[in-house]
């Protein structure tokens, strides 16, 4: 089960609300989504793709054990477009 969540992910269903301007971090931005969500991807194809005000479905980095914070930041490895 544990190397499942390792290769699959954790997936969330979001609307895209843009860049989040109040962090810098190099070759990462920071996205606003709704519902809220502390998610970051890097600069790339995936990243320059994404539209404000469409619902993607955000693959990130599972974590394991108890100290799991619901205000951890989620690595997205994947933006997959839901609707427009």
């Amino acid at each position: 089960m544990t190397l499942w969540f390792a290769t699959i992910g954790l997936t969330d269903r979001v609307v895209y609300r843009g860049v989040d301007q109040s962090w810098f971090d190099p070759g990462l931005v920071h996205l606003k989504t709704d519902p809220a969500g502390l998610y970051a991807i890097e600069r790339n194809a995936d990243f320059a793709a994404m539209k404000v005000g469409c619902v993607y479905d955000l693959n990130y980095d599972g974590e394991f054990g108890r100290r799991r914070g619901s205000n951890r930041l989620k690595a997205v490895r994947r933006a997959t477009l839901v609707r427009c």
